[in-house]
């Protein structure tokens, strides 16, 4: 509900402080008081382009600020705030600033929007409907809502949109799960075939270094025994080295039983003499290790090249990376091979809620058919009451894709003259005709919550009389369930507002000005009198006044 209106310095309003409440609120004024200002500055605050100079004063900021009381848990501002990424705070700030250059700014709770977010929560919140402005009536949203609320489907609809909403984030899942899946399949073989050469490569942890020493050795196999076999003959051979210390021990064996000194030098000489021959017994050993074949320093030759060669492919330091680059390459086409099953679940859970989403919008479908008769009678009837008697109002509906509403399409079709088959409403109605189908179809849509707040700039342009009467109690039922704001020139839809605001324009001031104001009860008597018979009411005027008043 809007609560609030602050304007400033906008065309022939210097400053307004305006507040708005709950129920029927009228506007009146002479012609060209700036009744339309108002409009004006809402559309503004509802995301209409600036266009032309609206500045008041070209050297001063225009500002208008709208308050609006946001409603809580799923309502459409709380919705449109987490879309965008505000916080929803009570009530809603809305304000539009146009600056002396030319910019015009867009904020909401003094965080900055663009004009199409404002436009786009201002639809949420307001509906505006003039001669020029058929937006809402000729909107197919509108007439489908009309429909399910007639039809009393408005919980199975809020059902549809959110059974709706669940497929549809599933599909999309579906649709970049396929998508992902498909990249993953055009790199599978790729990656298969990686794992493979790693595979068959048989790497084992710590393998390289132990490899390096092995090739080293076999490469120099010739040398290494030369070197073992040196050692070998040279402690062994008859004048090696051990046959020289068991000439040494010989002749010192004898002064050993003689002096300590020569005992301690020969045990050492003998120690000398065992070690020796551990190192000859090694040696010959160790010589007898070594593979002379050249097969065998082939295949060690080969198997570090290959792993040389993998290592230089894949960018890695060493064959233990290369094992662990084989288990990522493993765990990755498992992982693909996971997908397709996930994929096929997937598909099944889409299928299923779809056909069982369709089932319930094809359900919903029928009832909206059985609704459409009874409506377009409703309806005529209304126009018939509203001066229209041979008004024909009907709708014709058509399948459509499955979307949030479902899966129809409904036209309104229309024809104020019996010699004229129905037409499409937009094509057909004249301005005066189209306020009266908006006021009939509104009428029957008094319990909706889909329009929080109506305006209607002279909806009763060509009604009088009896007509002007049902309109204002058109206008009076539905303020029953939400906000309206009526534009009128007429004393019988006046008379039936809660909240009667008169519009006047100041000639006398140095810059002609308007400016809007309640009127108590002593001031609507005369206001609608002036209405009915001119500036100076007689007085059967005032008393036709007061009986107007008491009727409401």
């Amino acid at each position: 509900m809007l609560r609030k209106l602050h304007v400033q310095n906008y065309l022939l309003i210097d400053q307004l402080e305006l507040d708005l409440g709950a129920g029927l609120t009228v506007i009146t004024g002479e012609t060209g008081s700036g009744k339309s200002i108002l409009i004006g500055a809402l559309g503004l605050l509802l995301g209409d382009r600036a266009e032309g100079n609206l500045l008041r004063d070209a050297a001063k900021r225009c500002v208008i600020e709208l308050e609006v009381g946001a409603g809580r848990g799923s309502s459409p501002a709380a919705e449109w705030c987490e879309r965008n990424g505000l916080p929803l705070e009570e009530p809603l700030l809305l304000r539009r600033q146009l600056e002396p250059g030319g910019r015009s700014r867009a904020f909401v709770n003094d965080t900055p929007v663009r004009l199409e977010q404002l436009r786009e929560l201002g639809g949420l919140l307001v509906h505006v409907h003039s001669q020029h402005h058929t937006l809402l009536l000729n909107s197919p949203a509108f007439q489908l809502g009309l429909v399910d609320h007639f039809a009393g489907e408005g919980g199975e609809v809020k059902h549809i949109a959110s059974g709706f909403s669940a497929w549809r984030k599933v599909k999309d899942e579906l649709a970049r799960l396929r998508e992902e899946e498909r990249n993953a399949q055009s790199e599978r073989d790729y990656l298969q075939f990686q794992f493979e050469e790693l595979e068959a490569a048989r790497l084992v942890a710590g393998e390289q270094p132990e490899l390096e020493r092995a090739l080293s050795r076999a490469e120099n196999a010739g040398e290494l025994a030369g070197a073992f076999l040196g050692i070998e003959e040279g402690i062994n051979a008859d004048r090696g080295i051990a046959a020289l210390l068991a000439t040494l021990r010989q002749h010192t064996s004898k002064a050993a039983r003689l002096d300590a000194g020569v005992q301690a030098l020969a045990e050492r000489l003998q120690s000398a003499s065992i070690e020796l021959k551990d190192i000859a017994e090694e040696a010959a050993r160790l010589a007898g290790e070594i593979n002379l074949d050249p097969k065998a320093a082939d295949r060690l030759r080969e198997r570090a090249d290959l792993l040389n060669r993998l290592e230089q492919k894949h960018r890695v330091e060493n064959a233990d990376a290369l094992i662990a680059l084989r288990d990522e390459l493993k765990e990755k086409i498992a992982r693909i091979g996971s997908m397709e099953t996930a994929l096929k679940e997937l598909e099944q859970r889409e299928q299923a809620m779809g056909a069982e989403w369709l089932k319930h919008a094809e359900a919903l479908s029928t009832k909206r058919a059985k609704a459409l008769k009874p409506l377009s009678a409703e309806v005529s009837k209304q126009l018939k009451e509203l001066g229209m008697p041979h008004a024909v109002f009907n709708f014709s509906q058509t399948r459509t894709e499955p979307a949030a509403t479902g899966i129809d399409a409904v036209r309104a079709l229309f024809s104020a003259n019996k010699d004229r088959a129905p037409e499409p409403l937009d094509k057909v109605a004249s301005g005066g005709e189209l306020g009266r189908v908006m006021l009939a179809l509104i009428g029957l849509a008094a319990e909706s919550k889909e329009l929080p707040t109506v305006i209607f700039d002279e909806i009763d342009t060509g009604v009088s009389g009896e007509a002007a009467h049902r309109v204002g109690t058109l206008l009076k039922t539905m303020a029953r369930q939400r906000q309206v704001i009526a534009i009128s020139h007429l004393p019988q839809i006046a008379s039936k507002a809660d909240t009667h605001l008169l519009v006047t324009k100041d000639h006398e001031a140095e810059h002609v000005q308007s400016d809007i104001r309640p009127l108590n009860a002593e001031e609507r008597v005369k206001a609608l009198a002036q209405m009915l018979s001119g500036k100076k009411p007689g007085k059967a005027a005032l008393e036709n006044a007061k009986e107007l008043l008491k009727a409401k």
